[in-house]
């Protein structure tokens, strides 16, 4: 029955309807017993036609009552109501009413406005609703539905928090019903935001399903959108399953690269690779800003030892290759909101300001990590880290201990490419909040822009490459009144022969209308999220025309009238050489499409091939040490894993060289080419077709050919002498994992349950996560970079710089 007309629930008075989900409604009701405001859930009654609902409804009402938590709302009763004998029975829970807006209006008022919450605002919220997350884990309790709506703010309790005390509301509801993400229909569209992967393959979840649900929290308040976004609830679970999200510093600037990689731990696909408690999450969350953690989180902040630390980070696409003359900073939620790059900002809504650089002090997580190191990276750049595992077991209701091997190597990993993040930012947390408070001088109007990959890679095509563009430049003036900036995307000065007939989606028109760029206090941060087919947008656009034109409707192209041009960039284009090709094609080469690869049924460019093919290379070393056992009598399992390195590391044309009969194990269309060329003079002169050069002497072919480009600017060349010695390192890396995988895949069961096994398998995986990460030297505590710094500094290589001298025409 409907509950309109029934205004009455035994002693309760329903008064105002509050709001209403897939699963149930809740009201504002009066308890005429005990004179006092309560709220009352109402499950839906199709959801009670359940013949067994009624008894699990009492048994796990009981339980969720039993939780006694000042951030977790109280429930005080619990009844099954029978109007008659003909109406359907309705089950309610009554709880204490909270006064206020839920997280997801103060969200809406604030993050999606630009308006971001203070460092301490953060801290103290995720403090509060860590520890009823934390306590009711304890009591084996699992939300499974956490997300803004679900967080009340009670505006009568600002003792920490001033916009209200978070209180967590339907802690077991999504258990109760036995619902999971894989079940949501169209209506229900909210929780498909924040459910979990797991959930999202209709697993029950666990407590890193709840820690999943507060890292996609954490991401919406820190850049004022959820991670993924779509058309339809299965859209967005595809994303969750899928696609790595977008790193937060690249939606909001500002926000420390400490601060994201938190966030990305807590969106790691692999559940084990998550923080694991909400506290730890919380307490790095304030060690990310420069803050002592609040001490009512319990001390130590993180596991004293790296076997049972749960962080990794899942692979991301980072990486800012702008660097302002000012340290960013967060504005603080009492200024002026600065348009930004936010891609679903309304206009006049952004990101905040930038602060002034401070000198660097250690944190507690580089205390806790200097006697755990185990090689990789602490000074600057963008980092990334293990790939996430195949597709995990339906999961218990609580998390089963992890095996120490993998933890180690995960914790390892993930330490080691925090200090990436701490050395580069480290100097932004004293300013956090703060805004210049000196005259800075006067500057040439200038800045960049920058493609970036969402990492939605069709192995078909090279959509998910370059799919996306940040734009910011300093120092720029307001328009005229009445006109506004505009960005367009232009195509080649100068197109070549040898590339194909571009046939883009019909959107999708040079040149291409990027946006109207709204200036705040002479500077523009914008966002272009691309189309949504995410197709490439570099591959026939190679210059960025900015124009000033009416803010009246929207233009259908730049001006012909040069005197409306103000800024303009375009990447070196003359050709040279034989085949005359430019510094432009090159890196097209690199970072967006290889042709001779491409006829292989490898599309996208060489880059994305070493970075995804190193990964799996180091996939398979944690497998195999992992894995390891000496009394296995049959190695089947793990002399596969051998030769599907081998595959990689020669591909399949040169495996034979190693692998007795030439054996693949591995993807056969992947392995046609390897990572390294094992046998030149095939490789290198002779047959090209078949049997291509490795990926690492391809790609140093190419960035020669930048080096040497006539128009290539200092910086470029310099960028490319930097990744040519990034895969010289690599190249030794990889020759010594092959040759611990040469000696490995020849050994039978007798000599592999040898003791000598372990330490071969030990140093193959030490030089593999090398290759993957880079190394740590530990006499200048400065990074032998590898495969991580090589991939964004390629994609650096394709960053528009932007001059006040224009070109004579478009």
């Amino acid at each position: 029955m409907s509950i309109e007309p029934l205004r009455q629930l035994g002693k309760y008075e329903l008064q105002q309807r509050l709001g209403q989900g897939g699963m149930a409604e809740v009201w504002k009701a009066y308890d005429t017993q005990l004179q006092r405001n309560v709220a009352i859930k109402l499950l839906h009654a199709n959801l009670q036609a359940d013949p067994n609902f009624m008894t699990r409804f009492l048994h796990e009402a009981q339980i969720i009552a039993s939780l006694r938590h000042p951030n977790i709302v109280q429930i005080h009763d619990f009844q099954v109501y029978r109007p008659s004998e003909s109406d359907n029975p309705i089950a309610y829970m009554v709880m204490t009413y909270i006064e206020g807006q839920t997280l997801a209006g103060y969200i809406a008022q604030t993050s999606a406005k630009g308006n971001i919450p203070t460092p301490t605002e953060i801290v103290n919220l995720f403090t509060s609703i860590s520890l009823a997350v934390d306590y009711a884990h304890q009591k084996g309790m699992i939300h499974r539905d956490i997300k803004p709506a679900n967080i009340l703010l009670d505006k009568n309790n600002t003792a920490r928090n001033p916009m209200g005390e978070p209180i967590l509301s339907d802690f077991g509801l999504a258990r109760l019903l036995g619902v999971t993400a894989g079940s949501l229909t169209a209506s229900q569209p909210g929780t498909p935001l924040y459910a979990s992967p797991e959930q999202a393959r209709g697993y029950a979840g666990n407590e890193r399903s709840d820690i999943y649900s507060l890292g996609v929290i954490l991401y919406e308040i820190l850049t004022g959108v959820p991670p993924f976004r779509g058309e339809s609830p299965m859209a967005i679970l595809a994303q969750h399953l899928n696609a790595e999200p977008t790193p937060p510093i690249q939606i909001n600037p500002n926000i420390p690269p400490a601060l994201s990689m938190v966030v990305l731990t807590a969106l790691a696909k692999d559940p084990n690779a998550r923080f694991a408690r909400a506290t730890t999450m919380t307490a790095a969350i304030a060690e990310s800003l420069n803050i002592r953690p609040p001490e009512i989180l319990g001390q130590p902040s993180y596991p004293p030892s790296l076997s049972s630390m749960p962080t990794h980070i899942n692979p991301v696409q980072t990486g800012s290759p702008v660097v302002p003359s000012a340290t960013p900073s967060f504005a603080s939620s009492s200024s002026s909101p600065v348009v930004g790059s936010n891609p679903s900002l309304p206009p006049g809504a952004g990101t905040p300001v930038l602060g002034q650089s401070a000198p660097q002090t250690p944190l507690l997580w580089q205390s806790t990590i200097e006697a755990n190191r185990i090689g990789g990276s602490s000074s600057t750049g963008t980092i990334q880290s293990p790939p996430a595992p195949p597709t995990p077991p339906p999961l218990p209701t609580s998390t089963p201990p992890p095996r120490n091997r993998r933890r180690w190597l995960y914790a390892g990993i993930s330490i080691l490419l925090l200090l990436v993040l701490l050395g580069a930012s480290l100097g932004a947390y004293f300013v956090f909040f703060n805004h210049p408070t000196q005259p800075q001088p006067a500057a040439v109007p200038g800045g960049q822009a920058f493609f970036l990959s969402t990492g939605q890679f069709n192995q078909g095509t090279a959509q998910g490459i370059a799919d996306e563009l940040v734009i910011r430049l300093q120092h720029i003036p307001n328009p005229q009144q009445g006109n506004s900036y505009y960005a367009w995307l232009i195509g080649d000065r100068h197109p070549q022969a040898e590339k194909e007939p571009f046939q883009p989606p019909p959107q999708f028109t040079l040149p291409l209308l990027i946006g109207k760029l709204p200036v705040v206090q002479g500077n523009i941060n914008f966002f272009y999220p691309g189309t949504a087919h995410h197709d490439n947008l570099f591959s026939l656009t190679s210059r960025m025309l900015i124009t000033e034109e009416s803010s009246n409707g929207t233009p259908k192209g730049p001006a012909a009238d040069r005197s409306t041009w103000r800024y303009y960039a375009e990447l070196p284009q003359t050709a040279y050489g034989n085949p005359p090709l430019s510094a432009l094609d090159h890196i097209r080469h690199l970072f967006y499409k290889e042709t001779k690869v491409g006829v292989l049924g490898l599309p996208g460019g060489l880059d994305v091939w070493l970075f995804r093919n190193t990964e799996k290379v180091l996939e398979w070393a944690i497998s195999a040490r992992d894995d390891y056992h000496p009394q296995v009598s049959d190695p089947t399992v793990i002399h596969n894993l051998f030769v599907s390195i081998l595959d990689y590391l020669d591909g399949s044309p040169n495996v034979h060289l190693d692998v007795p009969g030439g054996t693949v194990a591995a993807d056969p269309v992947i392995s046609r080419v390897g990572l390294l060329s094992v046998s030149p003079t095939q490789q290198l002169k002779e047959d090209l077709a078949n049997n291509p050069p490795g990926y690492l002497d391809h790609m140093e072919l190419h960035l020669q050919g930048v080096v040497g480009a006539p128009d290539a600017t200092s910086q470029m060349r310099s960028l490319a002498v930097k990744i040519v010695q990034s895969l010289d390192n690599v190249r030794l890396w990889l020759n010594q994992v092959r040759n611990f995988a040469r000696q490995l895949v020849l050994m039978d069961a007798t000599q592999l349950a040898q003791p000598s096994t372990l330490t071969m398998l030990d140093n193959m995986l030490t030089f593999a996560t090398y290759a993957y990460i880079g190394k740590l030297n530990p006499q200048t505590d400065q990074v032998i970079p590898g495969v991580l710094q090589a991939h964004y500094n390629i994609q650096l290589l394709a960053t528009l710089s932007f001059t006040s001298t224009l070109p004579q025409s478009i």
